[in-house]
């Protein structure tokens, strides 16, 4: 039984627009009191429902990061009971200190969150790690002593502009500009997380110069709509992806440095926080600041010999493989999904006359003879379909095309299909065969000729036989003729054997020249030879057979004298039934008939007569 189905991104938005929606109705309906909380308590649920969706459907990796973003909502959303008593006149002081309790939880359940992002996928003893993590933690310090310095009080105001307001700003520049501008992570959800981070820094931060005033028209729905991206964020398939390995190593840096580069920029926040909201302070938060940007400055530096290294690594690497390739013998061609060439080996040039660049982007079906085209299609064509790439592995011999207009026979290996970083398609590899296949066709074509004459042997010719009595076509059957040169052993005994054989050369040369071109002439051994005739009849079968005879009677040179001989010939028309064996067997025993009736004769026989 197949699991259901995860929310689509469309769901995703849905909901996010759900939100948007109940944030506008909140913010033009529900008047200041305890109302608004209480309303609020709704829109953090919401959000909530989308973290146990990104948990529980979406399975996201960054399990602690999202956990942590959910007890922050939790602990905001327990923030807003206690100012929804705390407004209703009921123990107003405790209601407020635990409200501001609530609050400076969920601020902390945000860092925890942003850790959990910061070392994703890292080993414990990473040195790297601990760094990154120890740069996100100073940031957080070093931003909650700029706002609240020396305060001792510790108002919801105060908790929202002093501790929630350095905390988000340091998470926003550290984790989520990273997330955002990470050309490897760069997502729905990573841009939600960004916004979120965006409004609620903008609306919470923006007090410090609009004033306290949590009336403020512009100000008050930025952190309430923030809730909606994380919706958004939480409920988009892109969960899923977020915090999984970089597809390269180089992706890997590049999110890194990023992240290295936007903690640089807390400095110049924190400075902007405490010229606003402090004093005293100066020479601590100066030289933490001066640490933060060493560290960062140390570990950019860091990374950067990492990227050098790299890339000298891959420079002699791909020194390495091109030395390979220009002095490997076999040619190595990537072809794309769509067929075309995507890059060839030099060692083409040497194998079909020309460079390399002149095959990119040619489809690489024309690089073969037409004649193999079709055979070359059905091996891609298998390769393909394969599971995976060692098993979809197809070997084939094709002729392929030479600059100089010949053709060239190479033995190719074609992958299964590709679908890997820089490659998707096939990988073929081909190596030049010509002398292999010229001497297989030889060694073919002398295991199916009689050695003397050139002619089919007995077993091609039966083979020939045999496919042209498969399917017998009633008005116009096979027909075979079987010929026996009549008397050759005396022409052996009285000019020898080399005579003989010349004999024998002359007469495979008349019945050759006596038949039609699609008609088959074979020496079956000694002096018997024997012809096949396709689509004959009766008539066709007695004409063949009398201009034969009459061919062979003339004389021949043979050995500086004259000779003339004769030819028992024996043939059969076939019929429905008919076997090779059994066709060939009639034509035999025609001719023994012949040859008993006084030789120099025929005799023919058809389906009625056999």
């Amino acid at each position: 039984m197949s699991a259901p189905a995860g929310p689509t991104a469309r769901a995703a938005w849905l909901h996010a627009a759900l939100a948007v929606l109940l944030v506008a109705l909140i913010v033009a309906f529900v008047p200041l009191g305890p109302g608004r909380p209480a309303a609020e308590i709704v829109l953090f649920g919401l959000g909530l429902a989308g973290v146990r969706v990104a948990l529980r459907r979406h399975r996201t990796p960054l399990v602690v990061a999202w956990r942590g973003l959910g007890l922050g909502l939790a602990f905001f959303a327990l923030s807003c009971v206690a100012e929804v008593v705390q407004l209703a006149g009921v123990a107003e002081g405790a209601a407020g200190a635990v409200e501001s309790g609530f609050d400076i939880a969920a601020y902390a359940a945000m860092v925890v969150g942003a850790l959990g992002v910061v070392r994703r996928g890292r080993r414990r003893r990473d040195r790297a790690a601990w760094i990154d993590t120890a740069t996100l933690l100073l940031a957080a310090g070093l931003a909650l002593l700029a706002m609240t310095g020396d305060r001792g009080s510790m108002t919801a105001d105060v908790v929202e502009l002093g501790v929630g307001t350095p905390l988000l700003t340091a998470v926003m520049l550290i984790v989520c500009v990273p997330l955002a501008m990470s050309r490897g992570g760069r997502s729905v959800t990573t841009m939600a997380l960004f916004a979120a981070a965006v409004l609620t820094v903008v609306g919470y931060g923006g007090r410090l110069f609009v004033g306290t005033l949590r009336e403020s028209a512009f100000l008050d729905p930025l952190p309430l709509l923030a809730v909606a991206a994380l919706v958004l964020a939480a409920r988009h398939p892109s969960v899923a992806a977020m915090g999984r390995r970089p597809e390269s190593d180089q992706d890997a840096a590049s999110s890194r440095v990023l992240g290295l580069g936007a903690a640089l920029l807390i400095s110049p926040a924190l400075l902007i926080l405490w010229t606003i909201g402090q004093g005293g302070t100066g020479y601590l938060l100066g030289a933490g600041s001066a640490l933060l940007t060493g560290m960062a400055l140390w570990r950019l530096t860091a990374l950067n010999r990492d990227r050098e290294r790299t890339r000298a690594a891959l420079v002699s690497s791909e020194a390495r493989l091109q030395l390979l390739l220009e002095n490997a013998a076999d040619v190595i061609t990537i072809v794309d999904a769509s067929g075309s060439i995507a890059y060839i080996s030099p060692a083409v040039q040497s194998l079909l006359g020309r460079p390399p660049a002149y095959y990119l982007g040619r489809n690489a079906i024309d690089l073969a003879d037409p004649r193999d085209q079709p055979r070359l299609r059905a091996a891609v064509a298998e390769a393909g379909s394969a599971s995976d790439i060692e098993s979809g592995v197809v070997d084939t011999d094709i002729r392929v095309q030479h600059a100089s207009g010949g053709t060239r026979w190479v033995e190719m290996r074609i992958s299964g299909r590709v679908d890997a970083v820089g490659i998707e398609g096939w990988v073929v590899n081909f190596r030049e065969v010509t002398d292999r296949k010229l001497f297989e066709d030889e060694l073919r074509r002398q295991a199916q000729t009689d050695p003397l004459t050139g002619l089919l042997n007995r077993a091609a010719f039966s083979d020939r036989l045999a496919t042209a009595t498969a399917a017998i076509d009633a008005a116009a059957p096979p027909a075979v003729l079987f010929v026996d040169v009549d008397d050759f052993k005396a022409v052996n005994d009285s000019l020898g054997h080399a005579a003989g054989d010349e004999l024998l050369l002359a007469v495979a040369a008349r019945l050759t020249a006596d038949v039609r071109a699609d008609d088959v002439v074979a020496r079956l051994g000694g002096d018997e030879f024997a012809v096949l005739l396709s689509d004959a009849d009766g008539e066709r079968l007695r004409d063949v057979a009398d201009r034969l005879l009459a061919s062979l009677r003339a004389p021949m040179a043979i050995a500086g004298t004259t000779v003339s001989v004769t030819a028992s010939i024996g043939g059969a028309l076939g019929a429905r039934g008919d076997t090779a064996e059994r066709l060939l067997h009639a034509a035999d025993t025609a001719m023994y008939r012949a040859k008993r009736s006084g030789k120099d004769s025929r005799s023919l026989l058809d389906a009625l007569t056999r």
